[in-house]
C-alpha cells in the first residue's frame, strides 16, 4: 500500500507520490501498476515528489522516465498543498534541467513554468534526429507531410495541416513517434492555425499514446508557429479540457501558464 493524490492539468492526468513512500519500490514499476486504467488508478504518468533539493521525477505510463509540462504543473500545487514548498517563485529539478515555476494565483491555482529556449541540435539533445527538420518532406502511413523537429522539455515533432479522424491521427502518430529519423521516439504534435493569437493542438506522446493535453507540445507548436510567423508571441493554445498561454519570450525562453487541480487522495494496493 502506498499514500498517493491523483491530480490533473487541462485532461493530462497523474498519480504523485512522495519520494519518502515510496520504500523499496522502483518508480519504473510504480508507474505501470499505479497508471494502469484498469488494474490499478489510471493515469497517463507518474510524479515523485523529493526535496532538498526541490525534485520530480517523471515517469509516463509505460515505465519509461520523461519530463512533462503539465505534470510540472501539478506538481507545484502539490507541493503548495502539502506545505512542502509555499515560496511563489522557485525552481524544480528535473530530468530536462531545473525549469522555473511561478504560482500568479492561488484561487483559481494558476501557475507559470518558464523552460529554456528550444534547440535543434541532436549534438546537444540526442533524442533529436541528427539531421535538423524543417519543412523536412515524408510519406509516412499512406501520408504525405511536411516535418519539423525541436527540443522543448522533450523532443517533439510538429505537424501542420493534417485533417483526419482521432483513429486516423493514432495511426499516423504512432508512425511518427517511432519513424528510424527519431532515435528514441519522440512526441507528434498536429497543429491547428486558427488566427494570430490561437492554435489547436493535438499530440500523440511517446510513451502515452493519444493525449487530451501536452504543455511541453504546445510550446513546441507555439514556438515553432511563431518563427513560421503564424502567430504572436502570446498564443492560446485550445485544448479539449482546457486552454493554455504560451509565450514565446525576445530571449526565446518560453513559458506555459495554466491550471491545474487535485482529483483525488488515498492509499492504493495495487503495488
Amino acid at each position: 500500500m502506498i499514500a498517493c493524490s491523483k491530480y490533473e492539468g487541462c485532461g493530462n492526468d497523474f498519480i504523485i507520490v512522495k519520494a519518502v513512500d515510496c520504500g523499496k519500490h522502483t518508480y519504473d514499476d510504480m508507474a505501470k501498476r499505479l497508471c494502469d486504467r484498469h488494474m490499478g488508478i489510471g493515469a497517463d504518468g507518474l510524479i515523485i515528489v523529493a526535496d532538498e533539493p526541490l525534485t520530480m521525477h517523471f515517469y509516463n505510463c509505460d515505465g519509461t522516465e520523461a519530463m512533462c509540462g503539465n505534470g510540472l504543473r501539478c506538481f507545484a500545487r502539490y507541493v503548495y498543498e502539502e506545505g512542502i514548498c509555499n515560496k511563489r517563485s522557485y525552481l524544480v529539478r528535473t530530468k530536462s534541467g531545473d525549469m522555473q515555476v511561478h504560482v500568479d494565483a492561488i484561487t483559481p491555482f494558476l501557475v507559470s513554468i518558464t523552460s529554456p529556449k528550444p534547440s535543434m541540435d541532436a549534438q546537444k539533445y540526442p533524442d533529436l534526429p541528427a539531421v535538423a527538420l524543417w519543412d523536412y518532406p515524408l510519406e509516412i502511413a499512406g501520408t504525405k507531410l511536411s516535418l519539423d523537429a525541436c527540443f522543448v522539455i522533450s523532443v517533439h515533432a510538429i505537424v501542420y495541416g493534417i485533417k483526419k479522424s482521432r483513429k486516423d491521427l493514432v495511426t499516423l502518430g504512432e508512425a511518427l513517434c517511432e519513424h528510424p529519423l527519431f532515435p528514441n521516439g519522440t512526441n507528434v504534435n498536429f497543429v491547428e492555425v486558427l488566427d494570430r493569437t490561437h492554435l489547436r493542438v493535438t499530440t500523440y506522446e511517446r510513451g502515452v499514446g493519444m493525449s487530451n493535453a501536452c504543455g511541453s507540445g504546445c510550446c513546441a507548436a507555439v514556438w515553432d508557429a511563431f518563427v513560421r510567423g503564424y502567430v504572436e508571441r502570446v498564443t492560446e493554445v485550445l485544448l479539449p479540457y482546457g486552454t493554455l498561454t504560451i509565450t514565446v519570450h525576445e530571449d526565446e525562453r518560453i513559458t506555459m501558464q495554466g491550471s491545474a487541480r487535485c482529483i483525488m487522495k488515498g492509499i492504493a494496493e495495487c503495488i
